[in-house]
């Protein structure tokens, strides 16, 4: 697929679920950015703000199975993943999957989770398969899990360590929207209830894309713009080679989105708040007021 190709498909995408969702053209971006580079996401926002409908939606509109999960504190890995039951008829076991196989999971107040159930969540997440009684069996690709969090003053979590929160690639932030987007929303009323569309694209598609972006050129030059930003921002918390791992990747990725087959400086300076806000362990400043220091100490390369 050319990049001029997977520009229009991503403006098609954020125009259609644009008609039930206000405001959600970045979140839209990132989430398909990720359905592509194989990566997974952390949101955060407010109850109410439409967090399982933009993700419902975002499914239906390339057109693969979503499910979500609640998490509890009782939930054992075997509810998520799957178990084998015993079949009496012929007499042997077989495997009965878990919520977990589908392709965007949306796991609902993830840190409420026991630790083991988080383990088994986030092995999931890194090995794109799963483990049911000796079986080991891939998961459905694509495969996006986005999990919320429930504020860390609230009772009854199981905080995320460091790491475990490195396996995300990226972290959303959903905010209250403003007085014109929320006019637009009531506006909108009759229409928002029960928002349905038809698929836009297909799986084909999403693998003919991650092939493609394969072709994206990055220079020596904008390589070391990444690994400057992120030694930048290493001050403030030592950040894994993951974190420049995924700025590059999906810097590649949000170039070609953007109809373009070479990284250019806006690209990694767009990523760079969503792959490293959540990185960051600062609690004298906030994370992307961190990161916006960062991009104005680093001098930007001439492309």
């Amino acid at each position: 697929m050319k990049p001029e190709g997977a520009a229009k498909i991503k403006n098609e995408i954020i125009n259609t679920i644009g008609k039930y969702y206000v405001g959600g053209k970045e979140v839209i971006e990132i989430m398909l950015e990720n359905l592509i580079s194989g990566g997974h996401i952390l949101l955060e926002g407010y109850q109410g703000l439409g967090k399982t409908t933009i993700a419902k939606l975002f499914s239906q509109a390339i057109g693969v199975e979503f499910k979500r999960i609640q998490m509890v504190s009782d939930l054992l890995p075997s509810d998520i993943i799957g178990t084998s039951i015993w079949d009496p008829e012929k007499k042997e076991f077989k495997i009965r999957e878990g919520p977990i196989f589908s392709n965007i999971v949306l796991i609902d107040e993830f840190n409420r989770a026991p630790p083991r159930t988080q383990s088994a969540l986030l092995e999931a997440m890194q090995e794109k398969q799963v483990t049911i009684d000796l079986n080991t069996i891939k998961l459905p690709d694509p495969f996006l899990v986005i999990a919320t969090q429930v504020p860390y003053d609230t009772g009854g979590i199981f905080p995320l360590t460091i790491t475990q929160i490195d396996r995300f690639s990226s972290k959303i932030v959903i905010s209250l929207p403003s007085r014109d987007e929320e006019i637009e929303i009531l506006r909108r009323v009759d229409i928002l209830d029960t928002p349905s569309i038809k698929p836009i694209i297909n799986k084909d598609l999403i693998f003919d894309m991650r092939e493609s972006i394969k072709n994206v050129k990055i220079s020596d030059e904008i390589l070391g713009y990444i690994l400057d930003i992120i030694n930048e921002v290493r001050k403030f918390g030592n950040l894994s080679v993951r974190s420049s791992l995924w700025v590059l990747k999906l810097s590649r990725v949000n170039a070609f989105l953007d109809g373009r087959d070479y990284v250019i400086p806006d690209d990694v300076k767009k990523v760079s708040y969503h792959v490293l806000r959540h990185r960051i362990s600062s609690e004298s400043a906030n994370p992307d007021n961190i990161i916006e220091n960062a991009l104005r100490n680093v001098k930007v390369p001439k492309i």
